[in-house]
């Protein structure tokens, strides 16, 4: 499900009470989901990033992989706040996250149009409606919103993730950072042999891509446009929270199916497994809001299909509260209580 997949397999069977990963675009929220646990992905700048190896930094968030949500919030709690060593940290004290029973009739929800695309399967659709029904069951007010600018998203994060990868990439040159091999008959000859061995096809290219977008023809048409249609992804969330017929938070699925067979997954190519598996989560990362990942019920396959809650900056608590409800009302089955 990405980069902290292993996290997610070693909370989910009791190896560990919580994890700690990466969401640079979905990357502690989609394990969660494919694996029934829960993920966390914080309002940027909330938790601190120091010992975090960068990949984007204008995107890049420590994310908390739990069973539950109270063990989550636990976590949350403990790591969250400024940090000296992170400039990019909130600069202002974090008040602890306090879960209680919540009065739904007051939490407007908003059920983004955009997020039914193709792709999504049947499972997933189901999940998402019966727990739209709950909610409104519980007096919560459902709304339908829209957020146009959703179908360019994924491209435009593809292309800025590139671009920040090749520039992050560049200091594993075997000689300070990352593998160094021993062919070192020149310094050009230690470079290329180190950054070849030690980068996996997928980061390099990742790297190759960054650097096109990033020439001098190009800077302009692709890197300078994806950055204003970012603030254009980031307005459609401010004006869904802030404008005319607002909402508190957001309503969406995680992933658009459930788990792949390997086979499958391999068959694919990393851009189309991003472009596919990262639909539903990218955005949050892209305005900096948080968002949480909760498990809902098994699918046809008898794997677990996840939702995704998301709401305007340092709204935690709010979103934390309402998964705790959601998970109290769906009782999704965890290996220990399978047992």
């Amino acid at each position: 499900g990405g980069s902290s997949g292993g996290s997610a397999v070693a909370v989910s069977t009791g190896v560990c009470v919580a994890g700690i990963g990466s969401d640079t675009g979905g990357s502690t929220r989609n394990p969660a989901a494919l694996c029934g646990v829960v993920g966390i992905k914080p309002t940027y700048g909330l938790v601190s990033r120091y010992g975090l190896i960068p990949l984007v930094n204008s995107m890049d968030v420590p994310g908390i992989i739990a069973r539950n949500v109270e063990d989550a919030t636990r976590v949350l709690n403990c790591v969250a706040g400024p940090d000296q060593l992170d400039s990019t940290t909130i600069k202002r004290d974090f008040k602890r996250i306090e879960l209680k029973d919540i009065d739904l009739s007051n939490v407007k929800i908003g059920i983004p149009n955009e997020y039914h695309c193709d792709g999504m399967s049947e499972d997933v659709i189901d999940a998402w409606k019966f727990v739209e029904d709950l909610l409104e069951k519980e007096k919560a007010i459902i709304k339908k919103v829209s957020l146009p600018y959703t179908s360019v998203s994924i491209a435009v994060y593809s292309i800025l993730n590139q671009c920040e990868v090749a520039s992050n990439m560049a200091r594993y040159d075997g000689l300070e950072f990352g593998l160094r091999t021993n062919e070192d008959y020149s310094t050009e000859e230690l470079y290329a042999s180190s950054r070849s061995q030690g980068f996996n096809n997928v980061v390099r290219s990742r790297i190759f891509a960054g650097n096109y977008f990033l020439l001098t023809r190009n800077y302009e048409k692709y890197f300078l446009k994806a950055l204003k249609l970012r603030r254009l992804i980031a307005d459609d969330f401010k004006n869904v929270f802030n404008g005319e017929n607002c909402v508190d938070i957001l309503l969406t699925p995680t992933t658009l199916c459930d788990a792949p067979l390997y086979g499958d997954f391999v068959s694919k190519h990393n851009r189309d497994q991003c472009a596919f598996q990262d639909y539903c989560t990218q955005p949050a990362n892209m305005a900096g809001i948080p968002a949480v990942s909760i498990p809902i019920r098994l699918s046809k396959n008898k794997l677990p299909i996840s939702l995704q809650l998301m709401g305007p900056n340092l709204s935690e608590e709010l979103l934390l509260n309402v998964a705790k409800r959601i998970e109290s009302l769906v009782n999704f089955p965890t290996l220990e209580s399978a047992n």
